[in-house]
């Protein structure tokens, strides 16, 4: 029994595969190999998560050290049964990594919608809480007869767009001021449009006199900022 085809392939493997695929330079690929059975294999893996080692296998590709033949498992789609697939040369292992890595990438699309779809219901489901909320800081405005706003309203509409949908805010500002206290109130209303579905949420900022240069400043040094965030 010899391993040199199993090495020649290894090394023949490491220098073709980053150029098999233009979304293996998007994910971190992890190519390994396992000889310490009595068929060593290749192991094609996703590096996923921000722990050093979390890693997710998508191929697995056996060597037969007796018969010289490298061979893996698969699962056909419409029945529950595996077959042996057999590798004659680079191109065939490479087009089944290639087919290999693709499949796992739909999973991860399906799965990741599933966990959309579920996140939507529940936010569907608290749509009630969020009107009642609404209902209530409406009132408290209106009752808020101590406050003076000293500005107009401004008004500001932005538009973000994703493979997952677009979402529209409707964003409504005021600022006043509590005559009695001399503390300054930000009003900051906000109406949320995705996917069919609006919410709405209220907030009121107060803050002190002495507290105003701050603010400014935080605010200054966002406005400043080089590093872009999208």
């Amino acid at each position: 029994m010899s391993l040199e085809w199993f090495y020649r392939m290894e090394h023949a493997v490491r220098q073709s595969l980053p150029g098999g695929c233009e979304g293996f330079d998007e994910l971190n690929i992890v190519f390994d190999t396992d000889t310490t059975t009595k068929h060593p294999s290749f192991i094609f893996s996703v590096a996923v998560g921000f722990d050093e080692g979390e890693q997710e296998s998508f191929c697995l590709i056996h060597f037969d050290p007796v018969n010289q033949e490298f061979y893996c498992y698969h699962s056909e789609e419409d029945t529950d049964f595996e077959t042996k697939a057999l590798f004659g040369n680079l191109d065939e292992m490479l087009a089944f990594i290639h087919d290999a890595f693709h499949e796992y990438l739909d999973e991860m699309e399906d799965a990741d919608f599933d966990d959309e779809d579920e996140e939507f219901n529940d936010y569907d489901d608290d749509l009630e809480e969020f009107d009642d909320y609404d209902d209530e800081f409406e009132e408290d405005v209106e009752e808020n007869d101590s406050i003076e706003w000293i500005t107009n309203d401004k008004y500001a509409h932005i538009e973000e767009h994703s493979p997952n949908g677009d979402i529209e805010y409707n964003i409504h500002y005021k600022l006043g001021i509590v005559p009695e206290t001399g503390d300054g109130v930000l009003l900051r209303n906000t109406v949320t449009k995705e996917n069919g579905e609006e919410s709405e949420e209220g907030i009121m900022i107060f803050f002190k006199e002495e507290e105003a240069p701050y603010i400014k400043d935080l605010i200054g040094e966002y406005l400043a900022r080089e590093v872009p965030y999208r």
